[in-house]
């Protein structure tokens, strides 16, 4: 808090200085409303003792005197132009030197003038001399609804100073009255801010559940299509291994004419110990299943009954019923061999062994081809340089005509899918925002009086309608990957179709080199 009673050695001069400055603001005040009246009935201000004015084009009202001045400004501006420098001189300040621009910069700092606000301020604290007092002839009315300055044009000291200190009571008495104002309505603004925020905590509270279900559908979509692009490739690698044992097939070398391919046994990891006939099994017709070569039942009465039957007596405990021998299986005898438990992981772990020995023998006679043909001086075709392996890249999309998504394509795709995520995101919080400022409004309406108690009641009970149709009908926040399997059955059917001409024309062209090199 202020102290009145400090001692303070510019007081005096601070209350001439205000009453000075409020003199001024009178005077200008009372001008500028005789200007307005001349302007009206006397533009040569004779009646009104003031100078000639002038309306200017936005209906301001000016002293010939300033209008005069004012256009001599702007027609010496119009004939100087924009200042410009020659080639070869330097502006000042920019001087190559940097001593030279220093000095320079040092001379200019020192004949820096005022800002104009300065000089507004010093020429308010010099002496003021006061114009003429005009005058309002009889007959000529003072504007409706504003103050006649010119009657206060002669207060002395003590009035004006009585004046400033009325005006600083009154301003001193709005400041608290609005105090007093926002205090009273504070406990119905908090509520109707925790209206507000309570509004949108529940709309994004339905965008998330919104984006966990795009989460788990993207999740989902993303393994079904690793799971197709595993299966695209795996038929992939098997048509171009069926194309390239035809073209060794034609060439003559086979899995059962090239030697060393009856030599490699299929082998499964992880089965030490245990024993497997592969000479009895084969592959299956689905992926990841064998079955018996001879029959895919077991015949039960190759099994000697004896073999695991014997009687076993029962002591005599006084039931007649009991007294019979029964016939009780011996589990630890009749057995000397371990039985395999052909469940499915171990139906896959023996196809894996079978596939992988069928591929090493499809690479041995793509050897011994190749072997051939370097011998003769022929070119390797490409069908026998293709992976043995299935080759699956993953994270690739592809398009429904079958090509893979290049980088450029995926970038541009990621940016489109950016921008209208941001495009609908930004929607939805403007929707959010504007609901919540909505029922922030009504809450403050039901609190002071203005709104009734039902009318809030029931729209708190649920959100609007647009907001939720709104959120449901973003496009989803996630692009649906392509279903590889349907852009690529087409593809894979037309090379499998074309791989009889593709190996028609292999053949021929081998055929031929073959016959030039022999002739």
């Amino acid at each position: 808090t202020r102290n009145p009673d400090k001692y303070n050695k510019n007081a005096e001069r601070n209350r001439m200085r205000d009453i000075q400055g409020e003199r001024r603001r009178i005077h200008d005040a009372a001008l500028k409303q005789i200007q307005q009246l001349a302007a009206l009935h006397d533009p040569s201000g004779n009646d009104f003792n003031i100078g000639p004015v002038v309306e200017q084009d936005d209906g301001s009202i000016v002293t010939a005197e300033s209008n005069r001045k004012r256009q001599e400004r702007e027609a010496a501006k119009a004939i100087a132009g924009p200042t410009s420098l020659a080639h070869d001189e330097v502006a000042p300040g920019k001087d190559q030197n940097p001593i030279v621009r220093s000095e320079s910069f040092l001379s200019q700092s020192k004949l820096k003038k005022p800002s104009k606000a300065q000089q507004r301020r010093q020429a308010a604290f010099q002496p003021y001399a006061p114009p003429p007092k005009p005058r309002i002839p009889e007959g000529i009315p003072t504007p409706s609804g504003e103050e006649n300055w010119l009657e206060l044009w002669d207060l002395t000291d003590e009035q004006i100073e009585r004046r400033i200190l009325q005006a600083k009571r009154r301003k001193a008495t709005e400041r608290k009255a609005l105090r007093i104002k926002q205090q009273s309505g504070k406990t119905e603004r908090r509520e109707a801010r925790d209206e507000k925020r309570k509004i949108y905590r529940d709309i994004k509270l339905i965008w998330k559940s919104i984006k966990e279900d795009q989460v788990i559908e993207r999740t989902r979509l993303k393994a079904a299509e690793d799971e197709e692009s595993k299966k695209i490739a795996v038929e992939i690698n098997n048509v171009e291994r069926r194309i390239a044992l035809d073209l060794c097939g034609t060439l003559g070398f086979t899995v059962a004419n090239t030697p060393g391919a009856e030599d490699i046994k299929p082998r499964a990891l992880g089965m030490r110990g245990k024993e497997v006939d592969f000479d009895a099994i084969q592959a299956g017709d689905r992926p990841g299943n064998v079955v018996s070569k001879k029959r895919k039942r077991v015949d039960l009465g190759e099994i000697a009954v004896r073999a695991h039957e014997s009687l076993v007596p029962v002591r005599d405990d006084g039931n007649a019923a009991d007294n019979e021998d029964f016939i009780q299986f011996a589990v630890d005898r009749g057995q000397d061999h371990e039985v395999l438990n052909y469940n499915h992981k171990l139906r896959r772990k023996l196809r894996r062994a079978l596939d992988g020995a069928q591929v090493q023998k499809e690479m041995l006679v793509r050897q011994r081809t190749l072997e051939y043909l370097e011998g003769n001086g022929v070119a390797a075709p490409v069908e026998l340089t293709t992976s043995a392996k299935p080759i699956n890249v993953r994270g690739v999309r592809i398009l429904e005509n079958g090509a893979t998504e290049t980088a450029k394509q995926e970038r541009l795709r990621a940016r489109v899918e950016l921008a209208e995520f941001n495009l609908a995101s930004r929607e939805l919080r403007r929707q959010a925002k504007q609901c919540a400022i909505e029922a922030g409004l009504r809450k403050h309406a039901a609190l002071t009086g203005r709104l009734p108690l039902e009318s809030i009641s029931a729209n708190e009970s649920s959100l609007p309608p647009h907001i939720t149709a709104s959120a449901a009908a973003v496009p989803a926040l996630i692009a649906p990957p392509h279903n590889k399997r349907d852009a690529h059955v087409d593809a894979l059917d037309d090379r499998s179709g074309e791989s009889s001409l593709e190996s028609h024309d292999a053949r021929e062209g081998v055929e031929k080199a073959l016959r030039a090199s022999v002739d």
